[in-house]
């Protein structure tokens, strides 16, 4: 007999579905209460099922919240719930898949699909079958409900369903030939779930799905003039998937499709026209591709220069109040920011761990923040405006034969918006024809100023992010004496405009200048005294959301003047603005993040002038790592504590070595207090669980040992415990890894023969693999191959037997690195290792005389270990030695010749 509910308890469970929309907190939270003690009734998923399949008398919310709720609960037990149980929740949700109500067909369809994805499709074998046997019912809401499950379970489990089944067939393979029939369905919805489903699989370059590609195209186009929207905007979403998956299937057809899209993008629905852009922006990012767009271009950009105008419905959207600058931010005007945690990469400094990564484990590029931040809140407008700045990367000047007609047209209309749409394209073009600009830059770059003044907020902020686009020109330009005549203007404007009566003005204008100041560097050594007066003005005027981007600001002044900060007279103009903000924030505001990164850039600018304030700052630091760690470990113990956000420590850490570095052997003082309670931390940090957390503790470290290496030795063996690990072969936390191998470099150094050898064989054991590895990121076997040097030069008698072993890789790897202190005693220790085992350069001499003529600066130490190893190699070769050199291009052996005497 099937289950039945019991009256009473049933009663109990609907009164309280009834209530969970009261607004109300305390009953919100009685409630809660309540339904956890429910959850606990063996039968309680079976009410539920009840309530969400049999009540169709009860209100469509009561029955949705009842799904969720078993969703919920299946998702949280499913391991622990009988299989029995499972299999009744499937049968009886498919049999509801009827529902007249449509949100409760889609509540269903969320309970089967998690079941399923939880469980596996090969063990929810009759599910697939009776779905698409259910696509065939003359009732309607039977098969749109079959269809939801179906989507649903094809995102959640798209790579199972390319799996056999028993029975050998993969699930794909009978599913899409299915799918394809509904592309001309007689109901749009039907349509739109058949496009979008078999979209997915053509994205994801499904195995199954390639025997079907033409057929899918075919009948995909069958649908290009659909009358319903969403159906056309699914045929759009799949033309750019076959851009990106399967162009070969476009080509051939190639002047059709572009038409088709060109015409679409044009299309009175903004969603439609929007999902229509997305097409030329995939097709500009295949490199393969691109070219065969040329001739289309004349049409092409003049239909993206007109996407960019707002539509009313843009200016519906937005906040357009010119003079809200006294208007309170609420929290939800703020983004949530995540910190990037250093590693120490050879390309961006000499000394200290002051690069920046992504802050995780990838080592993709990051893209231009200013583009991020502009193209944000995705529309036409954007999207146009983000695929004319692709385009004008691959085309270059090419394309500007068909934008300038249009925007000089634009620039003189009488309309803000076409106008705003001009200046818009202006500063998309920047990257991609900034030389074919150049000659029209001179009279364009005072409009751009000009109009930062402009009547309408909205045409001043995209006319101070266009400008900053240009800076570069403005700077380095070809015209006589361009910075006085267009960078110091453009400057004044933007500071000037920083001041602005308008939120969104002040937040372009900050922004276009802590890029004009980045792009400038010590360029802006004469400005700074003008440019501290308008930060800190602002510091009075912001808001909380664009206090946020002042922070940048000053952090990048800071990173672009350096030492030429450290004058009493900015200090006092700077530093107590920023103490008070120190002083009064508390530690989990948001502004904390933000403002401990531009402590980093002060302190670092600052040097010794940092000290006056380097105590109470570095105290606070230490106490935030403490306590966060600590909150860390209690919530660990007990679920009901929330864990701190642990990007506080990684800033923490950040601005403890920025502060080591600023001071250097001075920061001894501020480390030794509280019986080095820094360097107990720094080990705890070492071992987390999170990677960026390691990541800065081990850049940390190395900032230790290059100024506190005295503090540092007595824990030296347990560092080394902890260290070492680290240095993983298969880098699977490579700036962990990256770092950990820098900071064994600079413990070596300072610690010497007699403390550092009995760690450099492991560290070898790890190093050595990972230099040898062409695999190994460029920047991990740069610092790889700079502490094997190191390591040779302090314990050569260890290194030395070894380095036939890493000789050759190690003379590729650091030919081509930038000449610094740091490459400089990797080279001393090569040429020591050397010096003991001369044999063991043998197979590597012409790679070792290429990076040796490679470099450009050597310091007078290494001139001289160069010449003594060049006479020594020359006089062990005896007779042999010109044939040796002689296998060197011509170049090369003069270089040889000439600089060590060889």
């Amino acid at each position: 007999m099937e289950w039945q509910p019991e009256p009473e308890s049933l009663q109990q469970l609907i009164q309280l579905l009834n209530s969970t929309n009261m607004a109300d907190n305390a009953i919100q939270q009685q409630n809660n209460q309540r339904l956890e003690q429910l959850s606990q009734v063996p039968d309680f998923i079976n009410y539920l099922l009840y309530v969400l399949v049999c009540m169709k008398d009860e209100s469509s919310l009561v029955r949705t919240v009842a799904g969720l709720l078993l969703k919920n609960k299946v998702r949280q037990d499913f391991k622990q719930i009988p299989r029995t149980v499972l299999e009744y929740v499937v049968s009886k949700s498919i049999d509801g898949i009827g529902d007249p109500i449509t949100m409760v067909r889609h509540t269903l369809g969320t309970v089967v699909a998690t079941v399923v994805a939880l469980g596996k499709v090969s063990n929810w074998p009759d599910v697939l079958p009776r779905l698409l046997q259910l696509l065939d019912s003359g009732d309607y809401t039977v098969v749109e409900g079959s269809w939801d499950i179906l989507h649903k379970i094809c995102e959640e489990c798209d790579q199972e369903l390319e799996e056999p089944l028993a029975d050998g067939t993969r699930p794909l393979s009978v599913m899409i030939p299915k799918f394809l029939t509904f592309f001309g369905a007689e109901s749009p919805v039907l349509r739109e779930y058949a496009i979008s489903t078999t979209t997915l699989f053509v994205t994801l370059r499904s195995e199954s799905m390639q025997p079907m590609m033409d057929t899918f195209v075919v009948e995909l186009f069958k649908r290009a003039n659909d009358e319903n929207a969403e159906v056309l905007k699914s045929v759009c979403k799949a033309v750019v998937a076959l851009v990106d998956s399967r162009p070969d299937k476009l080509m051939p057809e190639l002047e059709n499709v572009v038409n088709y899209m060109i015409h679409t993008t044009q299309h009175s629905d903004p969603d439609i026209a929007m999902e229509a852009c997305e097409f030329w922006l995939s097709f500009c990012e295949q490199k393969e591709l691109v070219e065969s767009l040329k001739p289309f271009l004349n049409r092409v950009v003049p239909t993206l220069m007109r996407g960019m105008v707002y539509s009313e419905e843009d200016l519906l959207m937005l906040d357009n109040d010119d003079n809200d600058a006294v208007v309170p931010d609420s929290d939800q005007d703020i983004r949530p920011r995540h910190h990037r945690a250093r590693t120490h990469d050879q390309h961006q400094g000499d000394a200290g761990s002051d690069g920046e990564s992504d802050g995780g484990d990838d080592s993709d590029d990051d893209s231009d923040d200013d583009l991020d931040d502009y193209y944000a809140e995705w529309s036409l407008r954007k999207c146009s405006a983000a695929s004319l700045d692709v385009m004008s990367t691959a085309f270059g000047d090419q394309i500007l034969d068909f934008v300038l007609p249009v925007l000089r047209e634009e620039l003189a209309s009488d309309d803000w918006r076409v106008k705003e749409a001009g200046v818009l394209a202006l500063g998309a073009i920047a990257d991609g024809c900034m030389s074919g600009m150049g000659p029209h830059m001179p009279s364009l770059l005072p409009y751009l100023v000009q109009w930062f003044k402009h009547e309408k907020a909205l045409v001043r902020s995209i006319a101070c992010w266009s400008a900053s686009r240009y800076g570069k020109w403005a700077i380095y330009g070809a015209e006589p004496n361009t910075v006085k005549v267009y960078f110091e203007p453009l400057l004044a404007g933007l500071l000037e405009a920083m001041m602005d009566t308008s939120k969104r003005v002040q937040e372009a204008a900050c922004s276009a200048f802590a890029t004009i100041e980045e792009d400038a560097g010590p360029y802006m050594a004469p400005y700074i005294q003008p440019v501290l007066e308008t930060l800190a003005r602002a510091f009075g005027l912001y808001q909380r959301k664009n206090l946020i981007i002042l922070y940048d600001a000053v952090g990048t002044l800071a990173e672009a003047v350096g030492p030429e900060l450290n004058q009493p007279q900015y200090v006092q103009l700077l530093m107590p603005t920023i103490l008070e903000r120190w002083e009064t924030l508390q530690t989990y505001d948001q502004h904390m993040f933000p403002l401990f990164e531009c402590l980093s850039a002060i302190a670092l600018a600052l040097g010794s002038g940092f000290k006056p304030y380097a105590q109470p700052i570095y105290e606070r630091s230490v106490q935030i790592v403490g306590e966060t760690l600590q909150m860390c470990q209690q919530a660990s113990q007990d679920p009901s504590i929330d864990a701190p956000n642990k990007d506080l420590v990684i800033v923490a850490l950040d601005l403890i070595s920025s502060i080591v570095q600023a001071l250097g052997e001075e920061s001894q003082g501020l480390i030794a207090q509280h019986n080095c309670v820094a360097l107990q931390l720094v080990g705890m940090c070492m071992v987390d669980a999170e990677t960026d957390v390691r990541q800065s503790a081990f850049a940390l470290l190395g900032d230790l040992a290059m100024h506190c290496f005295a503090l540092i030795q007595p824990q030296l063996g347990e560092i080394m415990q902890q260290l070492v690990p680290q240095i993983d072969c298969n880098y699977q936390h490579l700036n962990v890894c990256n770092n950990a191998a820098w900071s064994a470099g600079e413990l070596a150094l300072k610690g010497g023969d007699a403390v550092i050898k009995p760690y450099v064989t492991p560290l070898l054991e790890r190093l050595v693999p990972l230099l040898n590895n062409e695999g190994t990121p460029l920047t991990l076997a740069e610092n790889a191959a700079i502490t094997i040097g190191r390591l040779g030069l302090v314990s050569p008698s260890v290194v030395a037997p070894n380095l036939e072993a890493f000789a050759q890789r190690w003379c590729v790897v650091l030919s081509s690195v930038k000449d610094n202190d740091e490459k400089s005693s990797a080279f001393q220790g090569m040429m020591t290792m050397i010096s003991a085992n001369p044999h063991g350069i043998s197979k590597a001499f012409l790679l070792f005389c290429q990076a040796a003529v490679n470099w450009q600066t050597p310091d007078a130490r290494l001139m001289e270990m160069f010449v003594q190893t060049f006479a020594g190699l020359k006089q062990m070769a005896g007779d042999e030695w010109e044939a040796s050199i002689g296998m060197l291009d011509p170049q090369s052996r003069q270089l040889v010749k000439e600089r060590f005497n060889a």
